[in-house]
């Protein structure tokens, strides 16, 4: 039995020593490596170009190794800033981002410290100093509605400086072409230096141009509405004590529209009067002849206004409307929007000299400001034409003609030395109204 034991374990002990050798033999033969390595890499770039000079431009990089039949041919692309920058994709596509130098670089994957380098040299990149050529463009809108407009120096005396039409067209242009330059943004430091030099000798030849004198402004003829300081078409009311100086009118409404006046109707039905009115107060609804009269005067306040705002323009936009704390002279002026009075604002001029206001949106005026009138310029010869409404602040007195296509509203305690004309209402709150 123990001869049998001692026979069966030898025999285990010969296969597991046989199995053991086996796997010996296995392991020690040599596998079969049939790969072939790089050894070399180069960068190429399109054209041997080495320089990007326009803006946001790009350059196709490619690369080569050796030998060619490589067995692993892939590569990593990057790049390096250096005084400029740039960006690179894995296609090796290089685009410039700010000006200066950069460093490509182009590795393989199988070999790592196989690499090619290329220094690519960045021009004419994005600039965010566009602020000189907003300012040259503020600066020549500012010069050109600040010089009026001719045809013949006959019609000018000397004082202040004018141009033809036909320069102020060129120099328009010459403004158009840098706003379109600006808008086109981002630019390059070449581009904004060349728009603002371009502008700049078109405001050189622009001053050359202009000749020395005061443009005669015409007066606008008020025709029969200049027998009323204040005409409504749809009504007048008052609160407070209001004082008026002259006639007031409304029409084609009647007198039930004038409100708060207290009138007193005459005997003969033509016109009433009242306590707050130094003068006559007429309604399309009274006697005789005063319908006609106020259909004749309401026409010619129309024709008033379409002669006021039909006249050329010497100044467009100045100050953007806000007029406040301002000194202006005779002229035409235009605006395409609100103009404000925050400030007292000076009209200087003789007793014949005209100004008028050419104003699409609203006129307001301050609280408590005034408009002071100096060298002898008067009230009646001062001419605001407002398309939409005028509001007179608390306590500010205001000096001129307004015609409106829309509604005044005098705010408590305020005054004015002129006329108003509305083609809707009027509205007074203890208000001062003195015809000139």
């Amino acid at each position: 039995m123990q001869n049998l034991k001692r026979n069966t374990a030898l025999k285990i002990f010969t296969l597991v020593l046989s199995f053991g050798l086996l796997l010996s033999v296995i392991g020690c033969t040599p596998k079969t490596d049939n790969s072939i390595p790089v050894t070399g890499i180069s960068i190429q770039s399109a054209g041997a170009s080495t320089t990007i000079t326009s803006h946001g431009g790009t350059l196709q990089l490619s690369f080569t190794v050796t030998p060619t039949d490589a067995t692993n041919r892939l590569v990593s692309w990057t790049v390096t800033d250096g005084t400029g920058s740039a960006t690179i994709n894995q296609s090796g596509l290089l685009t410039a981002v700010s000006n200066g130098t950069v460093t490509a670089k182009v590795t393989s994957d199988s070999t790592p410290t196989l690499k090619a380098e290329l220094v690519i040299t960045i021009s004419n990149q994005v600039t965010d100093n566009t602020e000189p050529l907003a300012d040259a463009i503020a600066e020549a809108n500012l010069n050109m509605n600040e010089t009026m407009v001719g045809v013949s120096a006959e019609a000018f005396v000397p004082e202040v400086k004018w141009v033809v039409a036909a320069d102020k067209a060129t120099y328009s242009a010459a403004i158009a072409v840098a706003v379109a330059v600006l808008a086109v943004t981002p630019l390059t430091d070449t581009e904004v230096s060349d728009a603002v030099s371009d502008l700049n000798t078109a405001t050189i030849a622009f001053n050359a141009s202009k000749e020395n004198g005061t443009k005669v402004v015409l007066a606008i003829n008020l025709r029969t509405a200049d027998n009323f300081v204040l005409l409504s078409k749809t009504g007048i009311a008052t609160t407070g004590t209001t004082a008026i100086v002259g006639n007031i009118g409304v029409s084609p409404v009647s007198a039930s529209y004038i409100t708060g006046f207290g009138l007193t109707m005459d005997s003969a039905n033509e016109f009433s009067t009242s306590s707050l009115v130094t003068g006559h107060v007429f309604a399309a609804d009274y006697q005789v002849g005063t319908p006609a009269y106020l259909t004749t005067a309401v026409a010619d306040m129309m024709i008033a206004y379409n002669d006021g705002t039909g006249r050329p323009a010497d100044y467009t936009e100045l100050y953007t409307g806000d007029l406040s704390g301002k000194t202006l002279s005779s002229a035409v002026y235009m605006w395409s929007n609100d103009a404000l009075i925050n400030t007292d604002l000076t009209l200087d001029g003789t007793s014949t000299d005209i100004m008028i206001f050419q104003i699409a949106g609203t006129l307001k005026m301050a609280a408590n400001t005034q408009i002071i009138l100096t060298g002898g310029l008067k009230a009646e010869n001062i001419f605001w034409l407002v398309a939409d409404t005028v509001a007179i602040g608390v306590g500010a007195d205001f000096s001129g003609v307004i015609l409106t296509m829309t509604n005044v509203s005098m705010n408590t305690g305020s005054s004015i030395n002129g006329m108003i004309y509305a083609q809707t209402s009027i509205s007074l709150d203890a208000t001062a109204v003195t015809k000139p």
